[in-house]
């Protein structure tokens, strides 16, 4: 005779993880679909490591992004995310410190807590996880990152446990950095400088054609400074970008406030800057460029870490009505080199220099 009271119970036993399982995924949806609706980095990052979801008793969150080129963290910064602010957002420039933690299989990780392999994972904080849930991310087969979650209960998490929602959360997760990352890069790639908050290459290259019109139509002559602040490369190498940054606002506030209201500051890239002059001779474009590289090296750029003296080099072409002949884009781009080849030649005697390039053709 069969045992109902067995059956049952097996049955019922059954039933209750059904229902627990329901419960457990409709909680890991709800907080997919919130990350999912984020507006902005900083929105994402503040549910992803310091809420989490509603109810999943974990007890410390952190992400690491592979973020090798820094790219990842000045978007985010551009948004105005306070990276010190969240400790648990961390940035690495390898996915080599994950070899041991994953060992080339990429799926989650259930396991006691080990202070010498899962350290970098959780840095020093007055809670230190006893079991931990390493995720990784995954994008185009790609390691983007990891996002680690930490409980104070030793049983949380181990290796019997399922990952299948957690699996499922990361792919989510990866998507959702992916999006932000894009979303931001968008808003990087228009008009205006987010870093320096000066125009940028795109506005420099639409004006540049639409102010070369101008010098054929009006029959006044058109500058074009290329500034470059001169050894910026070993000052981020030496202080770090976040300095590097700095100095770069800087630089761009200085020529701002030496120009006029009709001239047009971009930063062309990296630590390059440009100044179109509309209606100014080259005379008018030396005076201007002179009063910019004396405030730069005039001025001893100082932070709370480290105080550093700045110099820039600037070269200088000028566009006149009667060259403004033949197919304008070719007259643009001419232009623009002779700025690019007197400036390379100020950097090239010497630095901390004004050159015209007229004065290197003999056509002043």
């Amino acid at each position: 005779m069969v045992d109902t009271s067995e059956l049952n119970a097996r049955f019922n036993a059954l039933l209750e993880d059904a229902r627990r399982n329901e419960v457990i995924l409709r909680k890991f949806q709800n907080f997919e679909i919130a990350l999912m609706d984020c507006d902005s980095p900083l929105e994402f990052i503040d549910l992803l490591i310091n809420k989490g979801p509603v109810g999943a008793d974990w007890d410390r969150m952190t992400l690491i992004l592979i973020d090798p080129d820094y790219e990842i963290r000045r978007l985010f910064e551009h948004s105005g995310e306070a990276l010190d602010r969240n400790p648990g957002l961390i940035f690495i420039e390898s996915k080599a410190p994950f070899t041991r933690i994953y060992q080339g299989l990429y799926s989650p990780v259930l396991t006691p807590y080990i202070s010498g392999l899962h350290e970098f994972l959780f840095p020093p904080a007055s809670v230190i996880p006893a079991s931990v849930a390493l995720l990784p991310l995954m994008l185009k087969k790609q390691l983007i990152g990891s996002f680690n979650i930490g409980s104070v209960d030793k049983d949380r998490f181990n290796e019997d446990a399922s990952a299948d929602f957690l699996q499922h959360m990361a792919a989510v997760i990866a998507v959702c950095i992916d999006n932000n990352v894009s979303r931001e890069h968008l808003k990087y790639l228009g008009l205006i400088d987010n870093l320096t908050g000066v125009n940028n290459r795109r506005f420099f290259d639409q004006r540049l054609i639409e102010e070369t019109a101008r010098v054929k139509r009006s029959k006044t002559p058109m500058s074009c400074l290329f500034v470059d602040v001169d050894h910026f490369k070993n000052i981020n190498d030496t202080y770090g970008h976040q300095i590097g940054d700095q100095v770069l606002r800087y630089i761009a506030r200085i020529i701002r406030d030496q120009v006029r209201t009709i001239d047009i500051v971009a930063r062309y890239g990296g630590e390059e800057f440009t100044v179109i002059l509309p209606q100014s001779t080259q005379g008018k474009a030396q005076e201007i460029a002179e009063r910019i590289r004396h405030k730069i090296a005039g001025y001893q750029f100082s932070s709370d870490e480290v105080s550093i003296n700045l110099t820039a080099s600037i070269g200088i072409s000028t566009l006149l009505p009667q060259q403004c002949v033949g197919d304008q884009e070719a007259v643009v781009k001419k232009f623009v080199e002779q700025a690019d080849q007197a400036l390379y030649s100020a950097k090239n005697s010497g630095r901390n220099r004004t050159v015209c390039y007229a004065d290197l053709t003999g056509n002043n």
